[in-house]
């Protein structure tokens, strides 16, 4: 007989804290206490202690299930193929895991052989790294009323209400979405922001000429984003909403209601293999040392693929800024106020910088007069035109003195003598004169110009029939061009290559149809994936090592693509097993 059910959902901006009693059906629960906190709890993929502690404090005593945001877990599906089970297990323990850098000192691991289909084998492989989660047994350790039974991904949680046929799912929490590949197991796990929603039609486009299977993309989401999602993705998949978008106006989100259930009955099947961690007690040591970011870069372990560049899942760092809300299902009797239901919020300090001390500008105690000196315009008139108006200058000076001449003592401005006008005198004969010795003047230079011409062009003429013309014939003298032969590049056996195509554009389909051509280009292993690594503008082939039997390859698969591909060295981004070389289609 099932019995309560206590979940704790620790996302990056806040928590849910949610208590479900069992239904009258076998495995269904209903929500009959929910809290929601807001707050930092995550710091890129480092839980906040501090935070963590102040949550901790508020939870009734007892066991609890904890879920965790996708990204801060290993979620993918591997494809190998070996005689057996046996076989596979060896593989992974021996060589994937190990050149992974995965080992059980310092990883939570769970490995489930999802399907067997003449000796290919579907392995779900999920991983979450100790330190993460170290702060949790400092936690523990001081709360010994509050136990931790298991800790799980967030997206796993809902494979109780996701189809087993391969679709794809998205989920809202809090201020974020959350998309995962689903089909028995999970793979493709990515965090947006709601407010960039649509950049998931572009992931499921991409997912869908990828694996073309996918049947259909449910969502868990409020009316907003699924209209956007709806719209865009009506010609690629089709969208079911899970949630009852009619009562989205009450205290909880039916949304976030229905992924809670969902999450208790998925605990209790144990047929849908979610994957169950529970804390190392051993690794308490290192928990001090958990807050600290790591230099070893394990990007490729904790965070989910970046598919071209449609979205990156990128650190999330929310201010908390809204009070702490408490939903709670309408049941029978109504939840009494409780004095730890108070506001929750993380102090933040705000340093208010005080403003620099300006000196004061000081004033002459008396005022400066400036006295505007008139302007007289007559300065300006042409004494020759009105000589009224130097008279006028000369009555408006009366009173005024200078310096005397002999710098003795100042003399009146009306003694200056007076200036005599100069007029010139105009009988006529002179203006006639001045008119014919000009123009003589012009018919002088006109004859002597047109002389000294002619004169000119006749000496030229003379002097360019004098010379003989030469013809130089140049000789050419032909120079021999040494041109190296390059070395003819060795012939490669195209049934040994395993060659894998990855996607780094927002081209739907894209890998397939370059799949298609290296295979009828006579190589029999390629298959298709999403491209891990982020790329700049271009198609790229990626090897192990720059030989000239990798320039062999390039060239036959330039033939068969009709790309044009850079050869680089780096496969370990796209693939750690057994491909001879990746092609990154990146333009």
């Amino acid at each position: 007989m099932p019995t309560d059910t206590r979940l704790l959902y620790v996302l990056a901006d806040l928590a849910y804290i949610a208590k479900l009693i069992p239904g009258k059906k076998a495995h269904d629960f209903i929500l009959s206490d929910f809290r929601q906190i807001n707050g930092e709890f995550l710091d890129e993929n480092i839980l906040l202690e501090a935070n963590l502690t102040k949550l901790f404090s508020k939870l009734e005593a007892g066991s609890y299930k904890l879920i965790l945001p996708d990204f801060l877990f290993t979620s993918t599906i591997i494809n190998v193929e070996f005689d057996n089970e046996e076989a596979v297990k060896e593989h992974l323990k021996n060589k994937l895991l190990p050149e992974l850098g995965i080992n059980s000192e310092d990883y939570y691991l769970d490995t489930t052989v999802l399907s067997n289909y003449k000796g290919s084998f579907k392995v779900q492989l999920t991983a979450l790294e100790k330190s993460v989660v170290a702060p949790l047994a400092k936690i523990l350790k001081e709360n010994k009323e509050v136990k931790i039974d298991a800790i799980s991904p967030l997206s796993w949680t809902t494979k109780s209400i996701i189809s087993l046929e391969p679709s794809v799912a998205i989920l809202q929490m809090g201020n974020h979405l959350f998309l995962a590949e689903h089909y028995i197991g999970v793979d493709q796990c990515y965090a947006v922001e709601v407010a960039e929603a649509a950049n998931f039609t572009d992931t499921v486009q991409t997912l869908k000429g990828a694996e073309p299977s996918l049947q259909t993309v449910y969502l868990l989401t409020n009316s907003l984003v699924d209209d956007a999602i709806k719209e865009k993705l009506k010609e690629t998949l089709p969208v079911q909403q899970l949630a009852d978008l009619a009562s989205e106006g009450g205290n909880m989100p039916s949304y976030v209601k229905q992924i809670i259930e969902s999450g208790a009955k998925t605990f209790s099947i144990p047929e849908f293999l979610l994957p169950q961690f529970v804390l190392d007690k051993n690794y308490e040591a290192k928990a001090a040392a958990s807050n600290k970011k790591e230099d070893e870069d394990l990007s490729n372990l904790v965070k989910p693929a970046v598919i071209g560049e449609i979205v990156s899942p990128t650190p999330i760092n929310v201010k908390i800024e809204e009070k702490v809300e408490v939903a709670v299902e309408s049941l029978d009797e109504e939840v009494e106020d409780k004095p730890e239901l108070v506001e929750e919020k993380v102090e933040e300090k705000i340093v208010e910088k005080e403003p620099e001390k300006v000196e004061e500008l000081k004033m002459p105690e008396k005022p400066i007069e400036v006295k505007e000196k008139e302007v007289d315009f007559s300065q300006f008139a042409n004494l020759a035109i009105d000589s009224s108006v130097f008279n006028k200058n000369k009555q408006s000076a009366a009173g005024q003195t200078q310096p005397a001449k002999d710098g003795k003592g100042e003399m009146p401005l009306t003694d200056l003598p007076e200036k005599k006008i100069i007029k010139n005198q105009n009988d006529g004969s002179s203006v006639a004169k001045m008119i014919f010795i000009g123009f003589l003047s012009f018919v002088v230079t006109i004859a002597l110009g047109i002389g000294i011409g002619l004169a000119y062009l006749k000496w030229t003429n003379s002097s360019d029939n004098s010379k003989p013309v030469v013809e130089i014939n140049p000789t050419v003298t032909p120079t021999i061009v040494a041109t190296a032969t390059p070395a003819p590049l060795p012939t490669i056996k195209k049934a040994d290559y395993k060659i894998i195509v990855v996607n780094a554009t927002t081209k739907a389909g894209y890998a397939s149809t370059i799949v298609a051509k290296v295979k009828a280009a006579d190589f029999k292993d390629v298959s298709a994936k999403n491209a891990k690594g982020i790329y700049d503008k271009g198609d790229y082939l990626l090897v192990k090592e720059d030989t000239a039997v990798n320039q062999s390859l390039l060239k036959e698969l330039e033939k068969a693509t009709s790309l044009t591909l850079t050869l680089k060295t780096g496969i370990e981004k796209e693939d750690a097993s057994s491909a001879s070389a990746v092609i990154v289609l990146g333009q």
